[in-house]
């Protein structure tokens, strides 16, 4: 049994033109389903809980990076993760986390790769009570996020790219202080990134080498930098080739401490939590703790 949760939504609205042909497919490949649309943040959350509860063995998150967020946070929260499969339509705005899968394109053949059933066990990150499969960031890339998040009319990554602008006018650094694998330092960050993907805000690679399985976490540090810097990073962090600069720092860990005397913007999988201390952010990774349906390996 497939439980579909579907956010007609996402994309700006794109998904819910694809609910319809989404249902064909599934009728197609004689694959028993139920859907259901969200209507409201964090319902997805529920959706995903409930049917976990119920004994359902797949289920279905079709949107975009939140909706897969809200989905895995329910599935984390009923308590047993290894009853249930995770498969994904990427069918939202930037589709971040998909980037790390090598999925088909059309629509007809993701619905295939859920049918094969391949399953990969693949790594989450948490920070207190909210977890996060793909990338959480705290300082000038959750400005962005919060900015693309409150933007109606464009999507993808023309959207961020826009958020990237107006975040650019206030342009806030913070002074941190940073602990990764036992070691601590302090700077003056523009951002800090932690990627168990390779991809955020629709284009950006920031934590090009990240894997979803490898049991740690990627970190990018990038220093605070001017307006006319920023806008030279921006290209080079769509490539991944931001890495070679010297105001990027790259780290890999199992967990991160990030302190500062004011509070840090955060975002995580493109979604604003409510985060209880926003001075004091500790994330950690837990391995091997999402069953995902991913395309079968060469």
């Amino acid at each position: 049994m497939y439980k579909i949760i579907l956010n007609p939504f996402a994309g700006k609205g794109k998904a819910f033109k694809s609910a319809r042909s989404i249902e064909h497919y599934f009728k197609k490949f004689n694959m028993p389903y139920e859907m259901v649309l969200t209507n409201c943040s964090r319902q997805a959350i529920d959706f995903a809980h409930e049917a976990v509860v119920q004994g359902v063995e797949n289920i279905i998150a079709a949107g975009g990076d939140g909706t897969i967020n809200e989905v895995v946070n329910g599935i984390m929260k009923s308590g047993y993760p290894e009853n249930v499969n995770l498969g994904i339509i990427p069918i939202g705005g930037g589709n971040d986390f998909a980037k790390n899968l090598d999925l088909p394109h059309k629509l007809h053949d993701i619905i295939e790769v859920i049918k094969e059933n391949h399953v990969r066990r693949v790594d989450i990150g948490v920070v207190e009570d909210y977890y996060f499969i793909n990338t959480l960031g705290v300082g000038f890339d959750a400005q962005v996020a919060i900015s693309y998040i409150k933007n109606t009319w464009l999507n993808g990554f023309p959207g961020y790219m826009y958020a990237v602008m107006k975040a650019l006018i206030r342009k806030d650094s913070y002074y941190v202080t940073v602990t990764i694998n036992g070691e601590t330092f302090t700077q003056d960050a523009l951002f800090v990134t932690v990627g168990n993907g390779i991809c955020c805000g629709g284009r950006f690679y920031l934590t090009p080498d990240a894997k979803i399985d490898d049991e740690e976490l990627d970190f990018c540090i990038i220093d605070k930098l001017s307006r006319r810097k920023i806008l030279k990073f921006i290209p080079k962090a769509v490539k991944g080739t931001h890495t070679e600069l010297s105001a990027a720092h790259l780290y890999r860990g199992k967990e991160i401490f990030i302190e500062a005397q004011r509070d840090l913007p955060l975002y995580l999988d493109g979604e604003i939590p409510i985060i209880k201390d926003k001075k004091n952010i500790y994330v950690k990774i837990l391995p091997h703790r999402i069953q995902l349906i991913t395309p079968e390996p060469e």
